[in-house]
């Protein structure tokens, strides 16, 4: 059976359960501010409830680590694609996201999937064990 006969007529409703939101302050941001920000970089986002764009990698709640390895890559805030992307995937929802050849939204979905595995690897019961994720192209 095809994974298209085995998804017919499967329907998700709710965004996938995370533990990830953004600090309080953002989550404050009004409608007003957060359609601001999205009309000064040219993100159009479509959608119930969209996660506000949040415009620096630590309010994006990322460890120690990787804010570092960003910064040693030149990497200090993220771009549009990123501002508004990472938030949304990091909150479970689906997106469709478009942006120019080259302008780093691969990070946008990679991101995501290595802090769920560090996140499933931190919760595994035996030192060793490792979580299994896999990308199906």
């Amino acid at each position: 059976m095809s994974v298209r006969e085995l998804a017919k007529g499967i329907t998700y409703t709710d965004p996938l359960p995370t533990g990830w939101k953004p600090p309080l302050p953002i989550r404050r941001m009004s409608k007003k501010q957060c359609d601001l920000i999205r009309k000064q970089w040219h993100i159009i986002a479509d959608g119930e409830d969209i996660p506000p764009p949040i415009k620096n990698f630590k309010d994006m709640r990322f460890p120690e680590l990787v804010l570092k390895k960003f910064k040693a890559k030149g990497i200090v805030q993220p771009i549009p694609i990123q501002e508004q992307g990472l938030p949304v995937i990091l909150s479970g929802r689906d997106m469709i996201g478009i942006a120019f050849t080259g302008s780093a939204k691969t990070l946008v979905f990679v991101l995501p999937l290595i802090m769920v595995a560090l996140q499933e690897e931190i919760m595994m019961p035996m030192l060793g064990y490792m979580p299994i994720n896999q990308i199906r192209c």
